[in-house]
């Protein structure tokens, strides 16, 4: 979704807009809203996400396939900014889908360098109970900014959506996702991707010859446990964050030890 002047200036969409994307949300199983954070904070993200990931790679094996890295974020500015972590405009999609008392658990980022290639295609969670006939609501969320264009060289993600978020029961994926609708994700840095964490996708090849950075974070109902560590978040960032992200990262390591810290 292209943002008219006002819903950037406001952080709102038109209510009308709003309804649409929250259903293409829960039917489609994602959203995008175009080029949402002002050019110069996504260059600030991006030259301070550099410094650490190369700092990164250099100690660390690829570990999301060839040339592909995982890498947790430090709780620290400008990542934790409120327009990142507590989003107006991602939070009025997020809200309803979750409730107001969910959390945020993971803090994150995937980068595919020149080189990479296809991942498997997958779900990033699995079934919370096996053998359950139905679909259940959305119960978390994942949040990909992207801190350069996804272009169709530099390793977009690719989706497949309208269904595959409601994890239908002992479905073939890798058979089926070669002969479903899929769709490579092409949106301008600063963008908001919104997407249920069932939803079926993979990485794929970076032909470029940069990185291609996104940051990624996972909100979710308050009463789920993932495999995922606490956020570390020093005690004094915990306390300059408003009250309602405060309320987002409740459930973190509040004093706890900051990942990844830049070198001086």
């Amino acid at each position: 979704m292209k943002l008219f002047p006002d819903e950037l200036e406001n952080g709102a969409l038109r209510p009308e807009r709003l309804r649409l994307a929250i259903e293409k949300v829960r039917v489609d199983g994602y959203v995008v809203l175009e080029g949402v954070l002002p050019p110069d904070f996504v260059a600030e993200l991006h030259e301070n996400f550099l410094r650490i990931f190369h700092d990164y790679v250099r100690r660390t094996d690829p570990n999301r396939g060839k040339n592909r890295y995982q890498m947790h974020l430090p709780f620290m500015p400008p990542f934790c900014d409120e327009r990142v972590v507590n989003n107006p405009l991602a939070l009025s999609i997020i809200e309803p889908l979750l409730g107001e008392d969910c959390v945020c658990h993971y803090f994150a980022s995937d980068t595919p360098l020149p080189g990479s290639d296809f991942q498997p295609v997958h779900s990033d969670i699995h079934r919370l109970f096996p053998g359950m006939p139905i679909s259940l609501p959305p119960f978390a969320l994942v949040l990909n900014i992207p801190l350069v264009d996804f272009r169709e060289d530099n390793g977009p993600l690719q989706i497949w959506p309208g269904g595959t978020h409601l994890m239908p029961e002992d479905a073939p994926i890798q058979e089926l996702a070669e002969q479903m609708h899929s769709e490579f994700v092409l949106m301008p840095a600063g963008s908001l991707l919104i997407r249920d964490i069932r939803m079926w996708h993979r990485g794929t090849p970076n032909r470029s010859d940069a990185p291609r950075p996104n940051m990624a974070m996972i909100y979710a109902r308050h009463w789920l446990r993932t495999h995922y560590p606490p956020i570390g978040i020093p005690r004094e960032t915990y306390e300059r964050l408003s009250p309602r992200a405060q309320r987002l990262f409740r459930l973190e390591n509040i004093g706890g030890p900051l990942v990844n810290v830049p070198a001086a």
